[in-house]
């Protein structure tokens, strides 16, 4: 046997099951603490409310408390009818506007430079004088009937363009130190582009006489007119910001009715309400119920892991690696409740095996184990009187097999003497009374007499469960 014999893993199915079969003294005590800790609460605050004083305070806070939850709830709703509208807007926008459609990388445009010159007026002195000024007005007027003209909401008709959509296909750059504008068009191939910049020209013509007879004479020359298309990163820039922009929006507004969702209204403070005293009373009792149980529960499980018995039937072959030759089922006093019992019996697995089926299955174990013409010896830390009784009903199922039997061989010399007449041993322990620690010292004693330990036999505490 190596070292590997001594090694122990808690069995955690085990340690769960036996806390579950301790659920009598969890649930006492856990009602224990319900008790103590709920009627405390209960009584504290009952307390609390023929105290004059105390009341004036909770009640001022609780008032300042419900201000501050309606102040805070009206600015999320504001910002969620806001965010609502926003989103509503963004997202006619990205359907409707021709500019988010356009390729960035293969955008239609078309645009041409406008040259104004003024009319030179000779002086009285022979000296020739342009009005800058008038060249000014007279730029910004054409540019301000490009973007603001009534001919767009023709072109928008035609198109099928809202004019809000339309407008910012159309831009406009004036250079007043120059008297020029250039007048650049995008749209989604060159061709539309083309065609919005003709009507553009041609309604700026219509427009020529009125302009001059209110700003004075003046030549408007079309120059640089081009058509193509370009790679436009800035665009692509604005498209991309577009979505982003829609996409923190959808989140501000997702965010702000979580906030909304989360937000509590301030409960009324427990001393200015009697029914509020028996839930803060219920609620207490409740936590110091699971607290009772908690507790009892893991005073069980210190108990499972640090009692260093044996707890279960295959704890001896799960440490030292021993065959487990037979365990006697455990019979349970009738009790109140103990179909409780009997069922997790049954979720654990557990088989009610009837002591005489035992006793032959324990026979025949033996007589398997063995080879022709060997003798096994029966010891343990069990009374000799139940010993007696074990080895009896067993010579009655196998009247062969040669038997030997002698109690605590730790203690008692003739048991030790004894196993040198016999092949094989086999341990007798007792369920939740054997010590590991001695059990142990039993298997090492039997290989220093270089014997081998043949099995184990569990038997169960209460001496009843062995009947003759």
């Amino acid at each position: 046997m190596d070292n590997n014999i001594y090694e122990q893993e808690i069995d955690l199915k085990e340690l769960m099951f036996t806390v579950f079969r301790r659920w009598r003294p969890v649930i006492l005590v856990g009602c224990l603490f319900a008790v103590l800790l709920g009627g405390y609460k209960s009584v504290k605050e009952l307390a609390h409310q023929s105290d004059e004083e105390y009341i004036a305070e909770i009640k001022d806070q609780y008032s300042a408390d419900e201000v501050k939850y309606e102040q805070t709830k009206r600015g999320y709703e504001r910002d969620i009818e806001n965010f609502t509208a926003s989103i509503t807007y963004q997202e006619k926008y990205k359907e409707d506007s021709v500019l988010l459609k356009v390729d960035p990388y293969n955008k239609g445009t078309a645009s041409v430079d406008l040259f104004i010159k003024m009319a030179e007026t000779p002086s009285e002195d022979g000296i020739t004088v342009t009005s800058v000024d008038a060249a000014d007005g007279v730029v910004k007027a054409y540019a301000s009937a490009i973007q603001q003209g009534g001919f767009l909401e023709d072109i928008s008709k035609q198109m099928g363009i809202d004019l809000i959509y339309l407008k910012e296909l159309i831009k406009v750059t004036t250079d007043y130190d120059g008297n020029m504008l250039n007048v650049s068009v995008t749209y989604t191939d060159e061709e539309g582009a083309g065609d919005i910049l003709d009507v553009v020209l041609e309604n700026l013509k219509t427009m020529y006489p009125d302009i001059q007879e209110h700003l004075g004479q003046h030549s408007l020359s079309v120059m640089n007119q081009n058509i193509g298309i370009i790679t436009d990163q800035t665009l692509a820039d604005y498209q991309k910001q577009k979505v982003t922009d829609l996409a923190a929006t959808n989140k501000n507004l997702e965010d702000t009715e979580k906030a909304l969702k989360a937000l509590e209204e301030p409960a009324k403070p427990v001393a200015l309400s009697r029914l509020s005293i028996v839930k803060e009373g219920l609620k207490y009792g409740i936590l110091g119920w699971f607290v009772g149980a908690f507790l009892v529960a893991f005073a069980v499980c210190i108990v499972f892991i640090m009692n260093g018995r044996l707890n279960s039937n295959d704890d001896l072959k799960n440490r030292f690696g021993l065959k487990l030759l037979g365990g006697f089922s455990e019979i349970r006093k009738k009790r109140r409740f103990s179909a409780i019992d009997i069922w997790l019996d049954r979720l654990e697995g557990r088989e009610i095996v009837s002591d005489e089926l035992m006793y032959d299955i324990i026979a025949a174990n033996i007589m398997g184990m063995l080879n022709v013409g060997e003798s096994v010896f029966l010891t343990g830390l069990v009374e000799e009187i139940r010993l007696v009784e074990l080895v009896g009903k067993i010579r009655e199922k196998s009247s062969e097999l040669k038997l030997g039997f002698g109690v605590d061989m730790l203690h008692n010399a003739q048991t030790l003497q004894k196993i040198q007449e016999y092949d094989k041993v086999i341990l007798v322990e007792i369920r939740g009374q054997s010590k590991l620690g001695d059990i142990e010292k039993e298997v090492e004693t039997v290989m220093n007499m270089k014997r081998q330990v043949l099995g184990y036999i569990v038997m169960n505490p209460d001496s009843d469960n062995i009947n003759s």
